[in-house]
């Protein structure tokens, strides 16, 4: 019986909006940080020449590792290990994805360094800033534990599954530059709340084309792509940075 996918199948949707923003070729090694399950691999099938995930939990890169057979890729490989210190040669990856991880982590900037330390010189990384997923999301356990009153225990110690970072735009892209890299463009991700996870409605704000190009045009444009779920920048490493 072939495995069931379908719970990437929601990160698959959102994610067009990243080849739109941020190409990838096919003569590129592609350094995919805090993979998870893979859905980067996915999106940007056809797209690179290979892709190297990196991911704490070793669960999930097995699932990543069943999905991509799934697929049908094989020129993407995982890697378990800590992304504040990498397995990696310097100056080895073309470009580098980096999707909802930053905020996850105990130490942002030595992941911002090593990141900096295994891209090439030249070379650009797309990585997402939480802006109002977080606000949207508090709100939505305030409301399960004060009005409808459920419980929720916490996890002793560093959980990777939540956000232990919490700055606004402008730091992280200052923390970004303080470690050698040139900021090249941003955008936000989407502008619409995420109803999946507060009523479970279908992401129609991606899958219906009409409503996924105004949300596009408006989730570009200056100050007001600042209220979307996440920002996504784009960044050019400084060769000449020491």
């Amino acid at each position: 019986m072939a495995e069931d996918f379908s719970f990437i199948e929601g990160k698959l949707l959102s994610g067009i909006i990243y080849p739109e923003f941020f190409c990838l070729n096919q003569e590129d090694l592609v350094l995919s940080v805090g993979c998870g399950e893979g859905p980067q691999a996915i999106t940007y099938k056809g797209r690179y020449k290979e892709m190297i995930g990196i991911d704490i939990q070793d669960g999930r890169l097995k699932v990543a590792e069943r999905a991509m057979r799934a697929y049908g890729i094989n020129n993407f490989k995982t890697v378990l290990g800590n992304v504040e210190k990498m397995p990696f040669e310097s100056n080895m990856f073309d470009k580098i994805l980096v999707v909802d991880l930053i905020e996850h982590v105990l130490n942002p900037k030595k992941v911002i360094q090593e990141m900096h330390r295994v891209i090439k010189d030249d070379g650009q990384l797309m990585i997402t800033f939480p802006m109002m997923h977080d606000v949207y999301t508090n709100f939505a356990s305030w409301v399960g534990k004060n009005i409808l009153r459920r419980k929720k225990h916490k996890k002793r110690g560093w959980d990777p599954n939540i956000h232990h970072q919490h700055f606004n735009p402008h730091e992280w892209v200052k923390m970004m530059e303080d470690e050698g890299f040139v900021f090249v463009k941003s955008r936000g991700s989407t502008l619409f709340p995420p109803f999946h996870y507060i009523f479970g409605w279908p992401r129609f704000w991606f899958s219906n084309k009409y409503i996924h190009a105004v949300d596009n045009f408006f989730s570009r444009l200056l100050l007001i792509k600042y209220l979307g779920e996440t920002l996504i920048c784009v960044f050019r490493k400084n060769k000449a940075y020491e």
